[in-house]
């Protein structure tokens, strides 16, 4: 691993642990262990996390360190590389006490997978527990339990070239037929409707998720553990017919060949005006905010709508989580770090640095967000989880961006698309 990929906030000295410290480099590949030093000192608070909770987080660490009388031993490592080097480490006993999972059982070092392992501590008696909403808590427990805490959230947003929108005098769509009237007359004015990355196929998988949280997950939020039950099917659902549907009719409206077009160069047509819309991340406004002079002022996001009432549109959210290591010598004070994000202030401050939801409690105090005009579905409850994560397997996921290109190719058609999905959906379920 390149070192610029980890950086550790503190380096205590550790003088004659080098040979074991290697040892244990060996077992983790590389990166950062618990080298079991601090074993019962509860001075040193150690945490692995992605770099953007790091930077949520760093001002956090200062605070908590000065009110505690505590050393925070902070590092970080992007996702992939992290979800690797945590699932070496849970193994072989080195996992820091503070770590970074993902969602439901989105992946082996997720919220489900390693709480039903009881690889993680029980949260579930946390005052900041019971404030989840259900689109959050359904992804941080593992059944049973809550194991996880929602540092912050993203949101799958559609962003509009506000310029474009003034000159055509459009409305920003609030129900299914109205996104397609203004597609027509953005199309009719020679714009490009909706601005789409698809090479790679992972922008693909947002639409689904926006279109499902409405249409799928907001009318039937038990479906997936139904699913898992095998009492239905992707095939089964006519939701799910509708879903990818309807992604076909968007289709129309996409960037020209947009299956070879990257993410990067569809937002910048966007930002110069040649595209009306587009579909993204919330964690991704920035870098769109960046292709435009006026930066964030040169647009605005809404909630995609999937039907035709406006008080039925849901807006996918996706939890990012923190959660303590059950093996953890330090497990009480683990706790208490979280207790301490999880106080309103700190909530605040995290969503405000890194511009995202807050990851529980109310959202009032973001008015100024680039998200501020989401929010209120978001206060409303109307927030559905990112439909993947709770897919019993990555290989369900990997199928859609595979399988969702060549249905946008025209290579195969909905029916044969379902059918793989609870193709592979079914070999995580046996």
């Amino acid at each position: 691993m390149s070192p610029n990929h980890m950086a550790r906030r503190h380096r205590p000295a550790r003088a004659g642990l080098a040979a074991g410290l290697t040892t244990l480099l060996a077992l983790s590949g590389c990166g950062f262990v618990n080298t079991g030093d601090g074993d019962g000192d509860t001075a040193t608070l150690t945490t692995y996390t992605s770099p953007e909770q790091n930077t949520g987080l760093a001002d956090l660490y200062a605070a908590y360190e000065e009110r505690e009388g505590v050393t925070v031993d902070a590092s970080h490592a992007a996702a992939e590389e992290l979800n690797q080097q945590l699932r070496v480490q849970l193994t072989s006993g080195t996992a820091p006490d503070v770590i970074r999972v993902s969602p439901g059982y989105s992946s082996p070092v997720s919220a489900g997978v390693l709480g039903e392992a009881d690889e993680l501590a029980d949260l579930s008696d946390s005052a900041w527990a019971g404030q989840l909403d259900e689109s959050t808590a359904v992804l941080a427990g593992d059944g049973e339990r809550t194991v996880a805490y929602p540092v912050g959230r993203n949101a799958i947003v559609a962003a509009y070239n506000k310029e474009v929108f003034e000159e055509l005098s459009l409305e920003v769509p609030t129900t299914w037929s109205e996104l397609l009237a203004v597609c027509e007359e953005l199309e009719a004015a020679g714009k490009t409707p909706i601005a789409a990355g698809l090479s790679g196929g992972v922008y693909l998988q947002f639409f689904v998720y926006a279109l499902a949280g409405t249409l799928v997950h907001a009318e039937q939020p038990d479906l997936d553990e139904r699913m898992r039950a095998g009492e239905t099917s992707f095939a089964d659902e006519a939701a799910w017919t509708e879903v990818f549907e309807k992604l076909t009719e968007l289709n129309e409206y996409f960037t020209p060949d947009a299956l070879g077009v990257p993410a990067d160069q569809a937002q910048q047509a966007l930002a110069r005006g040649e595209a009306g819309m587009t579909l993204l991340v919330s964690a991704g406004l920035p870098q769109l905010f960046d292709y435009a002079a006026e930066g964030s002022d040169a647009f605005e996001v809404f909630a995609l709508p999937a039907d035709d009432d406006p008080d039925a549109t849901v807006l996918p959210t996706a939890p990012d989580f923190l959660a303590v290591n059950a093996a953890s010598p330090r497990v009480d004070e683990a706790r208490t770090f979280l207790d301490f994000l999880a106080e309103p202030e700190n909530v605040e401050s995290y969503a405000t640095t890194l511009g995202v939801l807050p990851g529980v409690g109310e959202t009032a105090q973001a008015a100024d967000s680039p998200l501020a005009p989401v929010l209120p579905l978001v206060d409303e409850g109307r927030t559905a989880p990112y439909a993947n994560y709770l897919w019993p397997n990555g290989d369900t996921q990997q199928t859609l961006l595979q399988s969702g290109q060549q249905l946008l190719a025209g290579e195969i058609g909905v029916p044969a698309l379902l059918d793989q999905l609870d193709e592979q959906y079914a070999k995580g379920t046996r």
